[in-house]
């Protein structure tokens, strides 16, 4: 481990890479933190000039931003293909990494992420934003004290919505799938986080013809998750009509308990039977009904996707990959939970060409 910067001194950001639109997000987030600074953005996009326009900094030569010593940490936002280079360029120069997921075009470049901080010491972790509600942190909670009893199935659903799926951000040359892998690792990320590595999985990974736009790849998904003592099924919507994520939903089904978790708004139901520790009966909790919309318009900077609008899990992301940087702490998120999802979701794609077959990991 070569991180901690200790709490006296100025946390200097920057950008590698502004052409997700998830960038300006974080670039506010870092903005509205206490004794951090952004010291500049760096991209071969024309989009370059009026973004860093937009968010008052400097643009920068690649560089110059990693041969900067107020530099601490980078933001690598850049297209998919690009993104494993980038981090590993900056975790060579000696730069923490904030990388927004998928981190890479499949598991050929998470696993030299991996190796990258093996070899580097450096603070990297992965942008998988929406495990940061204080929803998906009850349940984790719950299901680590055993609350639920023993569960023995999970459902998880998850979309896409504002017609991304019919972008060129879901489809960008050598990533292994559209909406499902660009999206549907949020929830890949949630399922790791609660249960860990499945032992297998199967999945049909759907095109529908002549149903929805033909230029878009996969319209829906159905998936299982085998373990041991469980069994997960996934099912994933393209063109999910909600504007923010009211449909994505994990639910755990316990011997003692079932457990609804959704991301924003943040809510949960949870049902006990009273033997494990909680209130017998259903509690519910909502952090708010009605939030500011997840993605609100496109912009100068972000013409193709509309920038997000609701800041309140990159300012918890943020806060989280401060602390580490400043303390030593672990990765909240390391690069090694990108690569398992990787993984995960190349078995989901491979059983899918092999018409739903059993895939080993």
């Amino acid at each position: 481990m070569t991180y901690a910067i200790g709490n006296d001194v100025p946390l200097g950001i920057a950008c590698l890479g502004i052409t997700h639109p998830h960038t300006s997000g974080r670039v506010k987030a870092f903005q509205r933190m206490s004794n951090a600074k952004l010291l500049g953005a760096f991209d071969n996009s024309p989009l370059l000039d009026p973004f860093v326009d937009a968010m008052g900094i400097a643009k920068r030569t690649k560089g110059e931003i990693l041969s900067d010593p107020d530099v601490h940490a980078v933001l690598i936002h850049p297209k998919s293909y690009l993104m494993a280079d980038w981090a590993i360029e900056a975790m060579e120069a000696g730069k923490a990494v904030l990388c927004e997921k998928p981190a890479g075009r499949g598991s050929v470049d998470t696993v030299r992420l991996v190796e990258a901080v093996e070899k580097t010491g450096q603070l990297f972790q992965v942008g998988y934003c929406w495990r940061y509600a204080p929803s998906v942190d009850r349940m984790q909670e719950v299901l680590k004290a055993g609350q639920l009893g023993k569960v023995l199935q999970v459902r998880a659903h998850a979309g896409c919505s504002h017609h991304e799926a019919d972008t060129d951000h879901m489809r960008q040359p050598g990533d292994i799938g559209g909406a499902f892998y660009v999206i549907g690792c949020h929830t890949m990320d949630r399922l790791l986080l609660h249960f860990g590595i499945p032992t297998s999985v199967n999945a049909r990974i759907t095109k529908f013809e002549g149903v929805m736009t033909p230029n878009a790849r996969e319209d829906a998904v159905g998936a299982i998750l085998n373990y041991p003592d469980k069994i997960i099924t996934v099912d994933f919507m393209s063109w999910d009509p909600l504007p923010w994520t009211e449909s994505w939903d994990i639910t755990a089904y316990g011997t003692e308990g079932v457990m609804h978790s959704r991301p924003l708004p943040a809510s949960y139901k949870l049902y006990s039977t009273g033997k494990a520790g909680l209130p017998e009966g259903w509690t519910e909790w909502n952090e708010t009904s009605f939030p500011e919309i997840w993605a609100v318009r496109k912009t100068v900077y972000s013409p193709e996707i509309a920038e997000i609008g609701n800041p309140v899990y990159f300012d918890r992301e943020a806060a989280a990959f401060a602390n580490s940087l400043r303390t030593g702490a672990l990765s909240n998120v390391p690069a090694s939970q990108a690569h398992n999802i990787n993984r995960i979701l190349e078995a989901l794609f491979q059983s899918s060409s092999q018409n739903g077959a059993e895939v080993q990991l």
